[in-house]
């Protein structure tokens, strides 16, 4: 009996294998590392390998994890921490992939409880690389909550094991994070040393790590003004990622040109460069979004036949059962009673079976529904693309007249009394002009359509009335511009808007250690 059901299962598989083979040719690599992973966790279930099934579980996260499935790969993780029992560098390894997944998602107590855990752990078995990436993560959520201090100290703890462990993608990660901290602390000049660390020890990284510091090197330069310098660097990030195919640091360095042409006042190659980096977004999200639909297809391909070889090892339970009771079991009415109640009894189960497979259909179609909406996301950061472009423009238009201005204003007393009047009139026009509030409200109606209900929760929250102006200041701080764009938006200097800020601060719900941008961002 046994032996026939082990054939049926062999049989199955075989033909799961090679259902499997014909979709491998005609698939992504993605969909062929799916139906690998899959085809191993069934191997290991058959096997009763309980180290190689956790382990299959464990590819199956981080696999879901890369495509940004974070509700599945949590999923296959939970899978893991359920079958294995043991304190081991696996089990670190996954304590920090679920955390870092619900840093990405900002569930910072969910992903502190982990790294507690993953911490107490390493520390027991001596895994030192786990204790690395655990204090780098405890530092970045400490740099997204704005505690600096705090985030410094726990990526230098990172940053002094790797170099215990000599592990020089460990050191330029943890290089590259204290660089950003920095970065965020406008301390451009540490900033940039550490980017250089980090780029140095990146030599035989994977490209998107030594990508993404080279475009930090080429951003700290922008944002010091050193733009030829910054122009080299985002130019060799560019050509990196083109020769990569890496779309998102592609967009990323694209994005990053655009900026420094707008601070060496280049517009039209900043337009250029923005709509660039709209196109390239454009072909990311169809790419990504294909290699889930794709994978998902072979994923629910790969369940559909798991579900055909359930049902098969049912039906033979039934089988023999029902062979078993016609065998041991004499006279006719009392066999047909029996074979009839466990046949129902089989049934029911076939159809709870069929139900649990269809509300897997529709979790789904609301995954896809999810994909759908994260879509719509890239499409409105496009738009607040678009809408910073607009500022930028007003940012030039303005500065330009009043450059016209002031220009005209210089020589208007050394001419006649005739050209002095003349010269007069047009300043006095161009100074209208400035002062017009006619693309301030045009300004203002677009981001009003891409966040319809900010002014209103401003105003809600609000301790006193807001002023235009800081009506203004509060939606070019959401819109996420630097201090030095806002002031060339509003005609002002720098610390004029640092007085503002902090007057607006005044006016909000704010404590000392909150940052008003975040705040505003989070509003």
């Amino acid at each position: 009996m046994y032996k026939a059901y082990w054939c049926c299962c062999i049989l199955i598989f075989c033909n799961l294998q090679l259902e499997a083979q014909t979709l491998i040719d005609t698939s992504s690599v993605v969909n062929k590392e799916l139906l690998q992973l899959k085809y191993n966790l069934q191997a290991a279930k058959l096997a009763n390998n309980d180290k190689k099934e956790s382990q299959a579980y464990i590819q199956l996260g981080d696999f879901y994890n890369q495509l940004k499935l974070k509700s599945e790969a949590v999923k296959n993780y939970q899978l893991y921490l359920s079958l294995n029992n043991d304190k081991d560098t696996s089990l670190v390894y996954v304590k920090n992939a679920i955390a870092a997944i619900n840093v990405d998602l900002k569930n910072y107590n969910e992903a502190i409880n982990h790294l507690h855990e993953s911490l107490s752990i390493s520390e027991k078995i001596n895994d030192l690389k786990g204790k690395a990436n655990a204090n780098a993560l405890f530092g970045t959520i400490e740099e997204k909550k704005g505690d600096y201090k705090r985030a410094l100290a726990y990526q230098n703890k990172s940053l002094n094991i790797f170099k215990k462990l000599q592990d020089s993608t460990g050191l330029a990660v943890s290089n590259e994070n204290i660089g950003s901290i920095y970065e965020d602390l406008e301390q451009y000049d540490l900033a940039y040393q550490y980017f250089k660390k980090a780029f140095v020890f990146s030599k035989n990284s994977d490209s998107h790590i030594r990508i993404n510091i080279i475009n930090n090197l080429g951003d700290v330069n922008r944002k010091q003004g050193y733009y030829n310098k910054a122009l080299t660097y985002t130019s060799q990030a560019l050509d990196l990622a083109r020769a990569t195919n890496n779309f998102s640091q592609i967009e990323s360095a694209l994005k990053d040109l655009a900026r420094i042409y707008a601070g060496k006042e280049d517009f039209e190659q900043a337009y250029n460069y923005l709509n660039q980096q709209s196109t390239v977004n454009e072909q990311e999200l169809k790419l990504h979004n294909a290699e889930l639909v794709s994978a998902m297809q072979v994923r629910y391909d790969v369940k559909e036949k798991e579900a055909a070889l359930e049902i098969l090892n049912k039906q033979n339970q039934i089988n023999n059962v029902q062979k078993y009771i016609i065998i041991t079991i004499t006279g006719a009415i009392i066999l047909t009673f029996i074979i009839g109640f466990l046949y129902l009894k089989k049934r029911r189960k076939h159809e709870k079976a069929i139900l649990e497979y269809k509300q897997q259909l529709l979790q789904a179609d609301l995954e896809k529904k999810i994909t759908e909406e994260t879509a719509l996301k890239r499409e409105i950061d496009i738009k607040v693309s678009s809408l910073t472009n607009y500022s930028l423009h007003i940012a030039h238009k303005n500065k330009m007249l009043s450059d016209v201005s002031k220009t005209l204003t210089k020589i208007k007393g050394r001419n006649s009394e005739l050209i002095k009047s003349k010269i007069q009139q047009l300043v006095e026009e161009i100074e209208a002009d400035l002062s017009h509030n006619n693309e301030w409200t045009e300004l203002m109606g677009y981001f009003g359509q891409i966040h319809p209900n900010f002014f209103e929760s401003l105003k809600q929250v609000a301790t006193s009335k807001l002023s235009a102006s800081e009506m203004r200041l509060c939606m070019l701080l959401r819109l996420n511009l630097s201090s030095k764009e806002i002031a060339e938006v509003l005609r002002i200097t720098s610390d004029s808007v640092r007085i503002a800020r902090y007057r607006l601060r005044k006016k909000l719900p704010l404590n000392s250690k909150e940052d008003l941008q975040a705040y505003l961002l989070n509003l």
